[in-house]
């Protein structure tokens, strides 16, 4: 057999030319022969396994295996909660609220804060007891939108400045009033209202008048001039005398 130089045919037997391209053969062809086949090789049969129970020899490798895995497992039972911390006690249970009703305690809204004396005749009185009843309720209250409601901007507290508001707040803070009297009520100069008012505050140490600040309890004698629109009063300015309870 030679193959064609040319489109690569094999050319059996000694043609002169090749079958497909008729390219003349070559003076020295290459003469390709197939190799010869390897022998084939079969295996022996391998000797069949014993029907008996397995020798020593095949346990001991799985004898390893067997202790890690109950290794593992005693490691999980005894070991395991520790890994998340320290032994706790457990949770005591939350004790069950009481369903059964219970009563605010709340003061008597229906009784004034403000009484009028039976000494004061003025037709005007009512009137100006409601606007101390707001001033000292809402000190005790501490809603000093309303105390700031009763005020004229004109006088010694400007309602409107935020400053001076705070400070009156925080002078009042620890104050609780009672016993509030309007014990008088005339004419001022410009017609406007001179109210005397007596009073008794308590209030914590620290909290007290200017000369005995350590005091809890003072009462007061106070005099506040009024401002007048129609039937609304304002205060303009106070001033007061004071002794201890």
């Amino acid at each position: 057999m030679w193959v064609c130089i040319d489109c690569g045919e094999r050319n059996s037997g000694t043609p002169d030319e090749c079958a497909v391209c008729h390219r003349p053969r070559p003076a020295r062809a290459i003469i390709w022969e197939p190799p010869e086949p390897a022998p084939l090789w079969i295996p022996e049969p391998a000797d069949p396994e014993p029907s008996g129970p397995p020798s020593r020899s095949r346990l001991l490798p799985a004898l390893p295996i067997a202790v890690l895995i109950a290794a593992l497992v005693t490691a999980a039972v005894l070991g395991g909660p520790r890994l998340l911390g320290p032994e706790r006690p457990a949770p005591r249970a939350a004790p069950v609220p009481s369903t059964a009703p219970t009563t605010p305690i709340l003061e008597d809204d229906t009784v004034d804060l403000v009484t009028v004396a039976e000494a004061v005749t003025d037709p005007r009185a009512d009137d100006v007891a409601d606007m101390l009843e707001t001033y000292f309720t809402g000190i005790n209250e501490r809603d000093y939108r309303a105390v700031a409601g009763v005020l004229d901007p004109a006088g010694e507290i400007d309602p409107t400045d935020a400053g001076q508001m705070a400070a009156f707040a925080e002078g009042t803070s620890t104050t609780r009033d009672s016993d509030v009297v309007l014990v008088r009520l005339a004419e001022a100069a410009s017609g406007r209202l001179r109210a005397e008012v007596t009073f008794r505050s308590e209030q914590k140490d620290g909290h007290g008048p200017p000369e005995r600040l350590d005091e809890t309890c003072t009462r007061w004698q106070a005099v506040y001039v009024l401002s007048t629109t129609g039937n609304t009063y304002r205060m303009l300015r106070g001033d007061a005398t004071n002794e201890p309870c």
